[in-house]
């Protein structure tokens, strides 16, 4: 139990500081969420957040104004973040602002919900400068402005954000470890500050009385602690999980995380790691297995498609049973039955069955959503794929044509929402109208959009090209450049249909495998693929290609001549300048020998002077902390020995303690004269201190203090006890006075001791 004793000097000081910092600190571990790595967050956070800090401690023990150490700390602060984020000391002038502009740019356009975990460095540009503010508004608020409590917004705050971008649960939630952690040293911090006020008014005066227990607070604490961590065990939520507790038992709506990890990083990179392998067991064993269906995709929010809020039942199980996904049985082809095993590579929470599955049995908490089909994970990141084995039976979709071009009205026993749009472009719309002017039946529609961005030769399949997600990069898509890989075909069609009012969905996998000795079929990264499914009545999801047959895709049969002609599959387009086609991405390519880059001379020498520019200017400011104690100390000095009684006192004393002579600032001035008496030599200056105490004594305690100038008597003392001093002594008073860095004692003319004396004496 910490003692409410008198708190003065450096250890005090760095209590309520250092505590909100690393209580900040273990919050910003559940950004982890973000990135498979934290340390390139962290990192760079906890070297710039202990600046702010320590020039916090530093600036406020030199007395510095409260606003001139909030200046001081964004300064330090964002010097640092600007040397560990673009390399460059300040980021307002050009030099420096042209490459924040460009650093964030990067980061906002590689940052994408479907593809977390991000490698650390693509979303450190967002994280660092965020991870610092958050430090040193905690700061400003616990120390500058005395508030600790209030600082528990900004933890809120930290916390919120991987819970408003990515959700709840075990991956996007906050994990108990850091949740308790952040806890504790919440409450360690409000203790402390307690306690450095309470020190604020002296020593106890009834220190013979036993010591009030502190543990009532304490108890208080730790208890709103463990409920917060416990509670989630009764609460009747599929997205709240403790370790060992299972999933909740909820019936409410569950939101589905991160479907697509990776699938653009390993594309793009060819990745030859396998995610899946596919064994036939019974069935049609010859044909070979394609269209590994992960989930779908739902909701179009104008920036990207989610899976949105799914309504799974609490009493699925593992095993789960269909009827024939669509209305008749005699639109599926033969039954296969599979068994799958995921490698310890592919940490997906959804679970991969192909398409129209008729049976599923697999171990682990994985439901399922009725409307879709789609299996997943109740525990988020807790609880993946990987590693694990299960088994599907299910049957490919076979329409005919005919039963096709006799779909009636779009949407008729659609599930509701499917073709929901936000606020997009005109021109959408107007191409969506403009490709399908000819056909008045929502298939051939459909098939006429899928011929489009298949055989009009005006698309090409490039993974080199970095597409945005926002409306206006989806209108440069269709309009302009016209080149991009299976997403955002997927994504155009989709929503062109919707535009249209045919119901629609994104769905992803992988497209088909490699075959091995053994007939085991193997999904590798590469593989990875995305497509839309468009609804028709009588009939359901139905598969479409709008990708081109320069990814290795083929169009589903029941497409071919659906609109009086079968287009032979055409060339594929010579993309422009600046991109590159793949011509087969799901399978291996060589890589292209790395060719060396000619580096930019003058680009390095630039980075060069900016990092030596910002050394300087931190040399320069530390220069500065280095010698502000004895400009401060030589300030004071020259004001109190032109002041009053007390303020002379107060200097006499600042003098003792720079020199290393015993001064506590609590005793009578008669008893801190006893003890600096045998420090002085000569008449005078044992003449000097005697006017100063009987000065300090009238004043105190006289009924009418006098108003004694003592400033010349100090003078001589001071001298006096300078040239007694040994020569280390007097060279650390001068340059490095301790008396800067302690806390003064309340001086008796301001407290209440003293008006008491004072009254009771003129009584």
């Amino acid at each position: 139990m910490m003692a409410t004793n008198d708190v003065r000097g450096l250890t005090p000081a760095l209590g309520v500081p250092l505590t909100s910092f690393l209580t900040v600190m273990f919050a910003l571990v559940s950004w982890g969420s973000f990135t498979d790595d934290r340390f390139p967050y962290l990192g760079p956070i906890l070297v710039a957040g202990l600046l702010v800090v320590g020039t916090g401690v530093s600036a406020r023990l030199l007395r510095v104004h409260g606003a001139v150490v909030v200046l001081l700390q964004l300064l330090f602060g964002t010097i640092a973040t600007s040397l560990l984020v673009v390399h460059h000391p300040m980021p307002v002038t050009a030099g420096g602002r042209a490459r924040v502009v460009a650093e964030m740019t990067e980061a906002y356009t590689a940052f994408n919900p479907f593809d977390l975990p991000m490698s650390g460095s693509g979303i450190a540009p967002y994280l660092i400068p965020g991870g610092v503010a958050a430090v040193l508004l905690a700061d400003i608020l616990a120390v500058s402005m005395r508030r600790p409590p209030m600082m528990g917004l900004v933890v809120l705050g930290v916390f919120t954000v991987p819970f408003s971008i990515i959700g709840a649960g075990g991956w996007g939630g906050v994990s108990w470890v850091t949740f308790a952690l952040t806890a504790t040293t919440f409450l360690v911090m409000l203790r402390l500050d307690r306690a450095q006020q309470l020190g604020r008014w002296g020593r106890r005066l009834d220190e013979d009385l036993p010591i009030a227990p502190a543990a009532g607070p304490a108890v208080i604490g730790v208890s709103a602690v463990a409920i917060a961590l416990l509670a989630p065990a009764w609460m009747p939520s599929p997205d709240i999980t403790l370790p060992g507790l299972g999933p909740g038992d909820g019936n409410g709506p569950l939101r589905v995380i991160n479907p697509t990890v990776g699938l653009y990083d390993d594309l793009r990179r060819q990745s030859d790691e396998i995610m899946v392998s596919v064994t036939p067991v019974y069935g049609d064993t010859e044909t070979p297995p394609t269209y590994l269906r992960v989930g779908a995709l739902t909701k179009f929010t104008g920036t990207e498609w989610t899976s949105g809020n799914r309504d799974v039942p609490s009493d699925q199980t593992g095993v789960a049973t269909f009827e024939p996904p669509m209305s008749d049985p005699t639109l599926l082809g033969a039954e296969t039955t599979y068994q799958l095993r995921a490698s310890n590579k592919f940490q997906s929470t959804w679970l991969p069955v192909f398409t129209h599955p008729l049976e599923v049995i697999a171990k682990g908490p994985w439901r399922y959503d009725e409307d879709t089909l789609d299996f997943m994970s109740t525990e988020g990141r807790d609880a993946t794929v990987a590693g694990q084995q299960w088994r599907t039976t299910s049957a490919p979709v076979e329409p005919s044509q005919q039963r096709l071009l006799a779909a009636g009205e779009p949407g008729v026993g659609a599930p509701p929402g499917m073709t929901d749009l936000p606020l997009l472009p005109d021109e959408v719309e107007e191409i969506a109208l403009a490709k399908t002017a000819d056909q008045d039946r929502p298939f051939t529609k459909a098939v006429a959009l899928q011929n489009w961005f298949r055989h009009s030769g005006e698309f090409t399949y490039s993974l080199e090209r970095d597409v945005g997600t926002d409306a206006a990069a989806l209108v440069d898509f269709l309009t302009d450049n016209k080149v991009g890989y299976c997403q955002q075909y997927a994504t155009a069609m989709a929503v062109l249909a919707r535009e249209l009012g045919i119901p629609a969905r994104v769905a992803f996998g992988f497209l088909r495998g490699d075959e091995d000795e053994d007939g085991v079929w193997h999904f590798r990264g590469r593989d990875l693929h995305a497509w839309p499914e468009l609804w028709f009545e009588d009939i359901g999801w139905v598969r479409f290609e709008p990708t081109p047959a320069a990814a290795d895709t083929s169009e589903p049969n029941y497409t071919t001549g659906a609109l009086g002609n079968a287009p032979d599959e055409p060339e594929a387009p010579v993309p422009s300048a600046g991109t590159s086609v793949a011509p087969v991405p799901n399978r291996p390519q060589r890589e292209a020998p790395d060719t060396p880059e000619v580096t930019d001379t003058a680009d390095e020498e630039s980075n060069a002077g900016a990092v030596w520019a910002g050394v300087g200017i931190v040399a320069l400011l530390g220069a500065v902390a280095l010698a502000a104690p004895a400009v401060i100390r030589r300030r004071r000095r020259r004001a109190r020995l032109g002041g009053d009684v007390e303020a002379a006192w107060t200097e006499l004393g600042d003098t003792a303690i720079d020199l290393g002579l015993p001064w506590s600032g609590t005793r009578s001035p008669r008893e801190e004269a006893g003890i600096l008496s045998p420090h002085l030599q000569g008449r005078e200056p044992m003449l000097a201190l005697q006017r100063i105490v009987a000065a300090v004594e009238r004043d105190r305690y006289a009924e009418h203090g006098a108003g004694a100038a003592v400033g010349e008597d100090v003078r001589l003392v001071s001298a006096a006890l300078r040239e007694h001093a040994d020569k280390s002594s007097r060279r650390r008073a001068r340059l490095w006075p301790a008396s800067i860095f302690r806390r003064p004692a309340a001086q008796a003319s301001d407290g209440p001791t003293s008006r008491s004396e004072r009254e009771l004496i003129s009584s």
